[in-house]
């Protein structure tokens, strides 16, 4: 995001040197030209070699398949994506016709094509797609171990972009298949490998992040919210938002103890471990505005003490607030530290000179990951933050302490959301309001800055990327 400050800066720093900057332009755009030149090019030369291939074994031969998918990969960056799609069920189709109908070698194939389908928009069909692989997984057994754990991931996963880039009345379905296969996953992993399987922990952590989402749909209210509060799917009976909530946060509470069972029986020295699920703990009273956070937090930060982090690295992790929920799991605090620095590195390489302690809210993304996904969708449809312009906002908090605000026409009180929001820049946009962005920005939990373990009131900003007409 190019500030305004940032904009004057550079101004003044190449005045004089406009025809190089237009120079650097039309090279970047002949480069660009270039680029597309050589995938229609490569993509031609594809097409030729299929024709001539079939011309020889017919439209049906398993040789074809390699040629068919390099072409359909070659089609996709040039926006290709029906073509895409058809080129991939047509190397379904071969596939199935020489190896069977119910086999492992069809599933990469088949997740690519729902890649291709997501990005094209084309969701009626990803859903068919996923309804497809998942009776091919579960019903027809063609997956096993590891395997089927890796494979019900992926599945997960595209329901978890489905939230996002579906119609808004599938968004119900999509949480909650998300949540169902992702606890089928963790069930087989459980079976199969034990308290050893390399994803147990990412399983759990995940479920208690999907919790955490559907916990926050029916906090924010309609369609969305009363169907994840139905007794049975689809029913209209539905229980109390409040019970609702209650029972997303004592699910969650026993994903968290069986994370810190694994990892007591799984290392030899588990202290730090067991102190950061405490933090974790912590953060999930936190973001369910309970009484007991602020004993969570000092146990927490005794615990990791205990474990001997050292407090130039305690003094690291809780310098600043971080948004909720932490998208990863991480088991030491030097593995916290090192996400963090990447993190951060990353973002201000994407949006430039930000200032070091600017939070980055992050929106879903298309490459979701059920290991590491942000943290509130933005309207179906809008799955790229790149496509968002983004504004700088200045905000306080006040430690732990309760802020009582109007939210979607309720009278809400939370602990550590922040008591103010105030627009720096706008990123161009002068339309962008504080009223606009109330209902979204207001039930946004934080963990606090901590001081020998006690929350702090801090300042920040936060870089957010916002809908705009």
């Amino acid at each position: 995001m190019y500030s305004v400050y940032r904009a004057s800066y550079l101004l003044t720093l190449l005045s004089g040197c406009g025809s190089l900057l237009l120079a650097t332009i039309a090279h970047a755009q002949d480069t660009l030209e270039v680029a597309d030149g050589d995938l229609i090019a490569q993509r031609e030369q594809l097409q030729q070699q299929l024709t001539e291939l079939e011309s020889t074994l017919g439209r049906y031969d398993p040789v074809l398949i390699e040629i068919l998918s390099s072409l359909a990969d070659s089609s996709t960056p040039l926006n290709l994506f029906s073509e895409a799609s058809s080129l991939l069920g047509r190397s379904l189709q071969i596939q199935r016709l020489s190896l069977g109908l119910f086999t492992t070698e069809q599933i990469p194939l088949i997740v690519a094509k729902m890649d291709i389908d997501a990005r094209a928009g084309d969701w009626k069909t990803v859903n068919e797609s996923m309804d497809y692989l998942y009776w091919l997984l579960m019903g027809k057994n063609v997956s096993e171990g590891e395997a089927l754990v890796d494979n019900l991931i992926r599945l997960s996963e595209f329901h978890l972009r489905g939230v996002v880039s579906d119609a808004a009345d599938q968004q119900v379905h999509h949480y909650q298949q998300a949540s169902k296969i992702t606890y089928q996953a963790l069930t087989i992993s459980k079976e199969s490998l034990g308290n050893h399987g390399p994803h147990l922990v990412d399983l759990h952590y995940s479920l208690v992040k999907q919790l955490y989402l559907q916990s926050a749909a029916v906090e924010r209210g309609g369609e969305t919210a009363y169907g994840l509060r139905a007794v049975v799917p689809g029913s209209k009976w539905v229980r109390p938002r409040r019970i609702a909530r209650s029972r997303y946060y004592r699910a969650g509470l026993q994903l968290l103890r069986d994370i810190r069972e694994i990892i007591a029986q799984s290392n030899n020295d588990p202290t730090e471990s067991l102190a950061m699920v405490d933090l974790y703990t912590a953060d999930w009273h936190l973001l369910f505005d309970q009484g007991r956070t602020e004993a969570a937090y000092k146990n927490a930060f005794l615990g990791l003490r205990e474990a001997d982090v050292g407090t130039t690295e305690l003094d690291l992790l809780f310098a600043a607030p971080r948004i909720l929920p932490i998208p990863i799991f991480h088991g030491t605090v030097s593995n916290a530290l090192t996400s963090k620095h990447i993190a951060e590195s990353s973002q201000s390489a994407e949006h430039g000179n930000e200032p070091d302690s600017s939070l980055y809210f992050q929106q879903w993304s298309d490459a979701m990951s059920v290991i590491s996904f942000p943290v509130i969708a933005p309207p179906p449809g809008l799955a790229n933050q790149e496509q968002l312009p983004e504004i700088l906002l200045r905000f306080s908090l006040d430690s732990l302490n309760s802020v009582s605000h109007w939210v979607s026409g309720r009278y809400r009180t939370n602990i550590s959301v922040a008591k103010e929001f105030d627009i720096l820049e706008s990123d161009g946009h002068p339309d962008i309001t504080m009223e606009s962005l109330d209902e979204q920005l207001r039930l946004l939990h934080f963990r606090p800055r901590l001081e020998n373990g006690i929350a702090r009131p801090a300042e920040g900003t936060l870089v957010y990327p916002v809908v705009t007409n």
